[in-house]
């Protein structure tokens, strides 16, 4: 026999018991709008495919775009209304109950106490109907573990400040209980960004060139199959305007490429704004509290002991507009090595200057002389075996076979190293490190830099590793484990690495400080 039904619910004490509950019915527009987005990300082909039926397929363009348009209507209608009627959820106790999917169905259970984020968003879409959604992510997961799209705010708000008291408080707490007063302690706004900075942040991340190279893979994708179109359109339609003089289509070519550029920069200027627009940070009960967005406003916070590190970076061109854009990393907020590879979203504070990341820093790890601050290089080894291992040895082996069938041009493999060697050298340069026995810092990259910063007390595991050229020269790398992140600190001083090591494991044993 299974629990009796309702539509809707309103308030959080309806919400406990054993009937099972739907979202407002204005969720529909929620599950189009993720088909739509996860159709623009992970299809960008498909956009260029698109686009190229638009250009290159004459009168029939209309009727085709006009065919795939209604069909993708269909699809889309009826796959928000069936992921509406499957959505099922209840609270159990202290566990979120969830029934979901259409032909995958699924069953989760989540409790209070591995919820690590609280995230309540309100989309344009869901204002007129006073609803919003709500974003629960447990340690550890990859992805929202449950968000309940389309339920009233107040109801929102009740579950989040109950998961948040229930974070706090001890396990026998219940939360039939009456809450425990929170502590007299106010708000204290850290950073509220204007849209010029916001606009710095759009032009000096790495999203563009993300863009870029999404928009490139895209358009070599379908080349072949448009060439013979493209080459019809630019004889037909470009040439009886410019002539056929080869300098004049060179010029309209690098026009293009340079008007594309100013487009790319303007979507992210655009995105950065719409996204982060409103931008807040603020602190208050041990959290830090972010509030942003324009057409989707997000209400997130971080609690302050489960925060693993902070990421200083300053991409090339944020160097030129002496900004540097912050990402909190705390536990299961991440992939493996690189942040760039999280499917999550990231803790970013946008555009901000040496005069807030300093102080923030200071706040979250201890106090840092940052004035003192000498940070140490990494050996100069590090160089010629970069340019050994991974570039003479395989452009020999590579030249081996391309000389034999090419002649003299097979030998061009060769000149790698001498053409990558400004590299490399920038890449030893920027590898540097430093520590005050509390907190680390390791600093790595090309023309831009990535700055990682930990508390000692946060490491999992650290160890030591030498190859047998490190251990002629007194060296070694150092690997650092945090939750869910490696930090890898290569052709380092043996007695540097070594005292890390040792000041790490002394710091893990002896630190009584919350750990998450």
């Amino acid at each position: 026999m299974t629990a009796p039904e309702s539509e809707t619910v309103q308030t959080l004490e309806a919400l406990k018991g054993d009937t099972w509950h739907r979202l407002a019915p204005a969720a529909v527009i929620h599950f189009i709008v993720k088909f739509l987005i996860g159709f623009v990300k992970n299809g960008v082909q498909n956009v260029a495919y698109l686009g190229g039926i638009a250009i290159f397929t004459g009168d029939n363009r209309w009727l085709i775009l006009g065919s795939l348009a209604v069909g993708a209507t269909v699809i889309l209608l009826a796959g928000g209304i069936l992921s509406y009627l499957n959505f099922r959820f209840r609270m159990d106790g202290r566990s979120f109950l969830i029934r979901k999917g259409v032909f995958n169905k699924k069953r989760l259970t989540l409790s209070f106490e591995r919820i690590q984020n609280v995230a309540v968003k309100e989309p344009l879409y869901f204002r007129p109907f006073g609803l919003v959604s709500l974003a629960l992510e447990s340690a550890g997961s990859a992805d929202e573990e449950v968000s309940l799209a389309g339920i009233p705010k107040a109801m929102a708000l009740d579950i989040r400040q109950a998961v948040l008291r229930t974070s706090r408080a001890p396990k026998t707490h219940d939360l039939d209980e009456a809450p425990e007063e929170e502590t007299a302690e106010t708000e204290t706004l850290l950073i509220a960004q204007k849209v010029s900075e916001l606009a710095r942040y759009g032009l000096s991340n790495n999203n563009i060139w993300v863009l870029a190279g999404l928009a490139t893979g895209a358009l070599f994708q379908q080349a072949e199959q448009w060439e013979p179109q493209a080459e019809e359109f630019v004889r037909n339609t470009v040439i009886p305007v410019t002539g056929d003089d080869n300098g004049v289509l060179g010029l309209m070519v690098a026009a293009g490429i340079f008007a594309l550029v100013m487009l790319l920069m303007l979507l992210s200027v655009l995105g950065a704004i719409v996204v982060n627009y409103g931008y807040r940070l603020s602190y208050a009960h041990g959290r830090y509290h972010r509030t942003k967005g324009l057409f989707e406003k997000q209400e997130t916070s971080v609690p302050e002991t489960k925060i693993q590190s902070l990421q200083i970076g300053q991409p090339w061109p944020a160097k030129l507009l002496r900004r540097w854009h912050l990402v909190v990393r705390q536990v299961g907020f991440s992939s493996k090595n690189d942040v760039n590879t999280s499917k999550k979203e990231r803790f970013i504070i946008p555009s901000v200057t040496p005069e807030f990341y300093q102080p923030f820093a200071s706040k979250l790890f201890g106090d840092i002389a940052w004035d003192d601050m000498i940070p140490s290089k990494i050996s100069r080894l590090f160089i010629w075996k970069t340019l050994k291992y991974f570039l003479f040895l395989p452009g020999i082996l590579i030249t081996a076979a391309t000389s034999y069938f090419w002649g003299p041009i097979g030998f061009l493999p060769l000149a790698a190293p001498l053409l990558l060697l400004p590299l490399i050298m920038l890449r030893h340069h920027q590898y540097r490190y430093w520590s005050n026995g509390k907190t680390g810092m390791v600093q790595r990259g090309f023309v831009g830099t990535r700055t990682i910063m930990f508390a000692f007390r946060k490491v999992q595991n650290v160890a030591l590793q030498q190859s047998p050229s490190q251990r002629r020269h007194e060296l070694a790398t150092l690997i650092i484990q945090l939750a869910g992140q490696t930090i890898t600190v290569p052709y380092m001083p043996y007695q540097d690495a070594a005292q890390w090591r040792d000041t790490i494991l002394f710091e893990v044993e002896t630190s009584r400080e919350a750990w998450m």
